[in-house]
């Protein structure tokens, strides 16, 4: 007969939740990826400066380190909060992205 573990459960739920950050991190990095091939685009399309990278440059920093923070909250036993705050993020970086493509756009 099996006895429920905390301390095995903990670390089963430790695991999911770095995959699972993994996994949204994958997801944010294409909508990078392909941004950073659109603003290039636009660039030679629209003469723009260097500067249009930024944004995107940004987003590739700025997210390990929301995931980093996130891992924090997990560890300390804010897991749905640490939850919220990944995948938060991650639709307003890619939101966030869509919105300076469609501007580049509209140039």
């Amino acid at each position: 007969m099996k006895y429920y573990s905390d301390e095995q459960n903990k670390k089963a739920s430790y695991m999911l939740f770095y995959i699972v950050q993994m996994f949204i991190l994958l997801i944010v990095y294409s909508f990078v990826y392909t941004s950073f091939l659109a603003v290039k685009l636009a660039i030679a399309k629209y003469s723009l400066t260097f500067m249009a990278y930024m944004p995107v440059v940004l987003a590739f920093v700025v997210y390990p380190v929301v995931l980093y923070k996130a891992r924090q909250m997990f560890q300390k036993e804010k897991r749905l909060r640490a939850v919220g705050w990944m995948m938060g993020w991650a639709s307003l970086i890619i939101i966030l992205l869509y919105a300076h493509l469609s501007q580049l756009a509209g140039v």
